[in-house]
């Protein structure tokens, strides 16, 4: 240690035992389990106060959704258990985001989230909302495979097109819509 190292004079003013989570400037990275060892040691009486539950919250029983999954034989049917599976878990899902926005947005008496705790927690929340909308989407994606027929131009033949995209007779059997799943 010399007078020209004033990091090294500093350094031997703060305390560097283990009740302080003091890191060297040089060295940026504490490892998570000693972050989070500290913050359950510092946390210890405001949790004797607020004490919040520890086990997991209940799973929800998806056992009916997965037994008609299981059952389905077109994507009609895919598609219906898919939709009551996303409108059932939905609003849990943005329970859930809106927690993780509220912590987002947290800022203690002497403190604040940094600017990338944030932007994550903003993104987890918007990951859980998104995850309806994609399995919405790629509910959709099937549906249109399966309902819509394939484009044909005016060069190819119509013989070799599958049967679901061949033109119907018009007569009074004919159904209206797109076609029905057969099993």
């Amino acid at each position: 240690m010399t007078a020209d190292d004033p990091a090294a004079i500093h350094r031997q003013s703060i305390r560097t035992d283990l009740s302080l989570p003091y890191q060297d400037p040089e060295q940026r990275e504490t490892s998570p389990n000693t972050l989070h060892r500290y913050a359950r040691r510092d946390a210890e009486p405001f949790l004797a106060a607020h004490l919040p539950p520890d086990e997991p919250l209940p799973l929800p029983d998806l056992t009916p959704y997965l037994t008609a999954l299981a059952m389905a034989e077109t994507p009609a049917e895919v598609s219906a258990v898919t939709r009551r599976l996303v409108e059932a878990t939905t609003p849990v899902l943005d329970h859930i985001a809106g927690h993780f926005v509220a912590i987002a947005l947290w800022a203690g008496h002497e403190h604040r989230h940094t600017p990338q705790a944030v932007r994550l927690l903003r993104d987890a929340a918007h990951g859980v909302r998104l995850a309806p909308a994609q399995v919405t989407q790629a509910d959709l994606e099937n549906l249109r495979a399966h309902y819509t027929p394939p484009a044909v131009g005016p060069d190819e033949d119509r013989a070799v097109q599958p049967a679901a995209a061949r033109p119907r007779s018009l007569g009074p059997s004919a159904a209206s819509g797109p076609p029905r799943s057969r099993r």
